[in-house]
């Protein structure tokens, strides 16, 4: 009896295929058995209405088929993409290439502390944060230490694009670890310490560039250079005069720049200053025309110091005015009307007094 059980068992156990050679004369499935009675419960119908048998057949057939789409579906089942993603990873790692990645995170782990999180397509990458080669100033003193400060460049750049150079691959445990460092040190050797033919290195004095935007504040921004970071300050970035660099200018975004500056022969000394303004339109001065002595405008502030307000004029003029006639105090944001005194040509802007704070900034 036991053995009867066990051999029952057995045959329950079998794949499908196996059932099938020892059932050859089995045509049919339940499942093909049900359509083909729903088949003939259609056909019925139809003939009963008076409609015609092939016609119906032929209805159905097209309903089956279904609608032929523009776009087909031709992206790879997940185990495929998978696959074709970890050996695309595999061969720039050999290669040693530097591989372009978004910075999504800020984490901490037991074995390697903090770390960078970022992305290729959908596989994780994890750069130490001691591996994201980030400028501090040594003589700044400002009551981090240099792990704080590190946190807080890193999470300042959160959303932005880096390159990366992968160090090691765990298939097993999906697991990435690369080096930021490493990318910018191959990226300065390469444009900035390996002349061409005519003796200069790729990048520059003089020439135009694309560079990445890794940060912004309300007063300046922080790009990367071909492996090599520099501050663009709101008059470096452009003619007008800027209430708020953060809002003009995006993390992860590229911008054209002109290499105004470079010091620095070896890859640990690298110095460069760049500057927007220089290759753009002067459109403040070329609408100084617009304005007319005595005349009123409206602008908001950009800036105030030392109790001079600066102001962008909505006609597109930047306007300084060292008097206010309002008894509040303008503030960076502030909308206010303004009264032109004196055009100033030789510094493309006009100076005047502050006749009311229309609204003030939140």
């Amino acid at each position: 009896m036991a053995k009867k059980i066990l051999n029952e068992q057995e045959n329950i156990n079998q794949p499908t295929e196996m059932i099938e050679e020892q059932n050859p004369n089995v045509e049919l499935t339940k499942m093909e058995e049900l359509e083909n009675k729903e088949d003939a419960n259609a056909d019925f119908a139809a003939e009963s209405e008076g409609a015609n048998t092939d016609e119906t057949v032929e209805k159905k057939k097209q309903l089956k088929l279904g609608v032929l789409k523009i776009r087909l579906d031709d992206s790879l089942p997940e185990d495929d993409e998978f696959e074709t993603m970890w050996n695309e990873l595999i061969s720039i790692y050999r290669g040693r290439k530097t591989l372009p990645v978004t910075l999504t995170g800020i984490e901490k782990t037991q074995t390697q502390g903090y770390v960078v999180v970022t992305y290729y397509k959908t596989q994780r990458i994890l750069v130490p944060i001691t591996e994201m080669m980030i400028y501090l100033d040594e003589e700044r003193d400002d009551g981090y230490t240099d792990t704080e400060r590190l946190l807080r460049a890193c999470n300042s750049m959160l959303g932005s694009e880096i390159d990366v150079i992968i160090k090691g691959m765990d298939k097993e445990n999906e697991s990435i670890v690369a080096s930021r460092k490493d990318a910018m040190n191959r990226k300065r050797e390469r444009f900035y310490l390996t002349p061409l033919s005519d003796g200069l290195p790729q990048v520059r004095v003089g020439r135009i560039v694309e560079a990445r935007i890794v940060t912004t504040t309300q007063a300046l921004a922080r790009v990367e250079i071909f492996g090599v970071e520099t501050i663009l300050t709101a008059t470096q970035l452009s003619w007008d005069w800027i209430a708020n660099v953060s809002e003009k200018y995006h993390v992860g975004d590229t911008i054209d720049v002109l290499v105004t500056e470079m010091t620095g022969s070896t890859i640990d000394d690298l110095r460069i200053k760049a500057d927007v303004r220089s290759i753009t339109r002067n459109l403040s001065k070329e609408n100084l025309s617009k304005c007319t002595v005595q005349s009123k405008y409206i602008g908001e502030v950009t800036n105030v110091r030392n109790g001079v307000a600066y102001i962008r004029l909505k006609i597109g003029v930047n306007a300084i005015a060292h008097t206010n006639y309002d008894r509040r105090s303008p503030a960076r944001g502030d909308i206010v009307s303004f009264v032109v005194i004196r055009i100033n040509p030789e510094y493309s802007n006009v100076s005047g007094i502050i006749t009311k704070i229309i609204k003030q900034s939140v």
